[in-house]
């Protein structure tokens, strides 16, 4: 089958590889010379002409093999988790990041039955098939933000905007990924195209992340209520993608088609040049050593503040 990488994060595949003593290095080619002495052959330089992925993933995969997760019937923490399925792409809304942040989903089940929420934040440039003009800017954006931002700085080492709440830090990662862009009663949450921010999806996707923070939330301590999207999580894990692969690069369903039909998305493209409006603006987290009641009211504190404490 013909395989296509929807995302494939260059940077971070080759500092997995060098932290961990798997060669990618190009292999040469070998020549053979002949004179009137002696029999010689040499190994010339490692240049080729295309780039082999898949064969690089492969060695990522074999060497990291005995950290890898893929059942996830073993209680937290993982790694490195990999695995198949549905794989949804939108946009991070950030701040601490050089370049657009790509936010992933991917929702499986474990082998017994426990629904486990991924949750990849990586980076636009290593998207394919999605671009900027995929999405539109409108609709809630989390407060909450500051607090991911510092858990994707540290790679989950610090968590001092939330007290060091795991659980909770992890809720507003996954609220994050399913409710960004909720633009009131207009939004549908089984229809993802109905938020800003969302680009598409491929239902049929390999996925393999590396992994920073990993919860089994407490049943007793999270009751979402039944129209909550967030209803039936069991265990969170946010990390960064290394590579998502599909063979069928036909299945990716594109949200603009969905929203607008083919022809919006054409015009949609040739716009791309043209200034785009501001998401609306966020409520801040208190920074460490502040209450909430230091923060100055903004126009969408006034207006009501979106529940998150369920």
């Amino acid at each position: 089958m013909i395989g296509r990488y929807l995302y494939w994060s260059d940077r971070a595949v080759r500092r997995i590889a060098e932290d961990n003593g798997i060669d990618l290095a190009r292999r040469g080619r070998w020549t053979v010379g002949l004179n009137w002495h002696v029999f010689q052959a040499s190994r010339a330089g490692g240049e080729r002409l295309t780039r082999n992925r898949l064969g690089e993933a492969q060695q990522v995969e074999k060497a990291l093999h005995a950290a890898v997760v893929e059942d996830f019937v073993a209680p937290p923490p993982a790694a490195f988790v990999k695995g198949t399925g549905k794989v949804s792409f939108s946009r991070f809304i950030h701040r601490y990041a050089k370049g657009p942040a790509a936010l992933l989903h991917i929702r499986t089940h474990s082998a017994t039955g426990q629904r486990v929420d991924i949750c990849l934040f990586g980076g636009m440039d290593n998207v394919a098939g999605f671009g900027p003009w995929d999405d539109f800017e409108d609709g809630w954006t989390p407060s909450s933000a500051p607090a991911i931002e510092e858990l994707l700085r540290t790679r989950g080492r610090e968590n001092t905007y939330l007290q060091d709440d795991e659980q909770y830090r992890s809720s507003e990662a996954l609220k994050i990924a399913l409710q960004q862009g909720h633009t009131g009663p207009d939004t549908d949450y089984e229809r993802p195209e109905t938020r800003g921010f969302t680009m598409g999806h491929n239902g049929d996707c390999t996925f393999f992340a590396e992994v920073y923070t990993d919860v089994a939330l407490d049943p007793n301590r999270w009751r979402f209520q039944d129209d909550d999207p967030l209803t039936g999580a069991d265990r969170i894990i946010v990390g960064r993608p290394l590579w998502v692969r599909t063979v069928y690069p036909e299945a990716t369903v594109r949200y603009p088609d969905l929203r607008n039909g083919p022809g919006w998305t054409r015009w949609w493209r040739l716009r791309r040049w043209m200034p785009r409006r501001s998401p609306r603006p966020r409520v801040p987290l208190p920074s460490p050593g502040r209450s909430s009641e230091d923060i100055p009211p903004t126009r969408s504190r006034a207006q009501g503040r979106h529940a998150h404490d369920r």
